[in-house]
């Protein structure tokens, strides 16, 4: 490969976000569901984050920062949106999409690759990328790719490299969340759980010292089959279930600080900085606590991170992007800022990346 082939790192044009208009309170459930609400102490949700030190003092920072919601039914969730019938993951794909391509003024011809990851698709076996692009226009190629809630960090840094190899000018991450419909609201688990969809558009930066500086990314092995889907007769028809093991909550309490401390240490050591070099820190938020319990283990200070758990539940792989559509929007990350980004995937990937923000077009929600 010649000199001249190998491009700036790839940086972040825009994002575009995409949601049901569903929004269910806890109030919802307290409505429909109160005997589940009544005895929430033996229900799943409680049973996955139980096995906690109580009380915290002397605790792990984890224990520290889950401290606080242990005797609250919903673990700290207060809304989360909700897929209705007209609702499907490609639906929710398309409106990120046209979002993000709205707000940097992009036609499709200005798109050179896509990749696109959902959790999970419409389909079985064969992902949305070709359909997207059908109903887009679009005669761009669309890889399909899967990390579970990484899957927008890890789409960032492979865009990026790509464009740094010169094969690609610009390509768009979708990633998607459709939870819900793959569990059922009488189930406590479902209190946690929201669907939502993502797309950035990632171009070379106009310098070597902007865009991605530095990434790093390790295997979840410690949390593999606490999450799963299974095939179960639902009202006499099959049907794909998000299932929990009661070990999920201790996997992810006893593995979550190695896994941030590894992915940041590399991602930093890559980029050629310190931690307190850092503006912001933009984290995906899968639980009510773990935006605080980044900040604690690293050292920030909240007025420096985005928790959209309140208003998003856990809407998987479209977290981490939302959270850094919001610290855009607010003018929290603005061009110039050295952010660091992580997300934590179970069964999945664990990923860091350190990137120097230019101008960032934010559009959708």
């Amino acid at each position: 490969m010649s000199a001249r082939s190998i491009n700036n790192p790839g940086t972040i044009a825009s994002v575009g976000v995409a949601f049901p208009e569903d929004v269910r309170t806890n109030d919802w459930w307290e409505h429909h569901h109160p005997q589940l609400v009544a005895q929430h102490r033996e229900a799943l949700l409680a049973k996955v984050w139980a096995d906690h030190t109580w009380p915290p003092t002397g605790a792990s920072t984890y224990d520290q920062c889950i401290a606080p919601y242990l005797e609250d039914p919903f673990r700290g969730t207060v809304e989360r949106r909700w897929m209705g019938p007209d609702d499907s993951a490609q639906s929710m794909e398309l409106a990120a999409a046209k979002a993000a391509m709205d707000a940097g003024g992009f036609a499709g011809a200005d798109i050179d690759l896509v990749l696109v990851n959902a959790l999970r698709t419409d389909s079985h076996v064969i992902g949305d990328g070709a359909y997207l692009m059908q109903k887009l226009g679009m005669r761009t190629p669309a890889i399909n790719f899967e990390s579970a809630c990484s899957s927008a960090v890890v789409g960032f840094h492979l865009a990026s490299d790509l464009i740094r190899a010169g094969r690609y000018r610009r390509i768009m991450v979708i990633a998607c969340s459709t939870y819900t419909r793959d569990v059922d609201p009488d189930n406590s688990f479902s209190w946690f759980l929201g669907d939502g969809a993502a797309a950035v558009v990632v171009e070379a930066a106009p310098d070597p010292e902007h865009g991605l500086l530095g990434a790093h990314t390790i295997p979840t092995l410690e949390t593999c089959g606490i999450f799963y889907h299974e095939l179960a007769l639902v009202d006499g028809a099959p049907r794909l279930m998000i299932r929990a093991s009661r070990r999920a909550g201790k996997a992810i309490r006893d593995n979550s600080e190695a896994y941030l401390r590894t992915c940041v240490d590399g991602a930093l050591s890559e980029a050629g900085v310190r931690l307190d070099d850092i503006k912001f820190l933009v984290v995906n938020t899968p639980t009510a606590w773990y935006a605080q319990f980044c900040a604690k283990v690293l050292g920030f200070e909240m007025s420096q991170i985005v928790d959209n758990y309140p208003r998003f539940a856990n809407c998987g792989p479209a977290l981490w992007a939302n959270n850094l559509h919001t610290a855009v929007s607010e003018g929290r990350v603005a061009p110039g800022d050295l952010v660091l980004g992580y997300s934590i995937g179970s069964v999945s990937t664990a990923s860091a990346v350190v990137f120097r923000a230019g101008e960032i077009a934010v559009g959708g929600r």
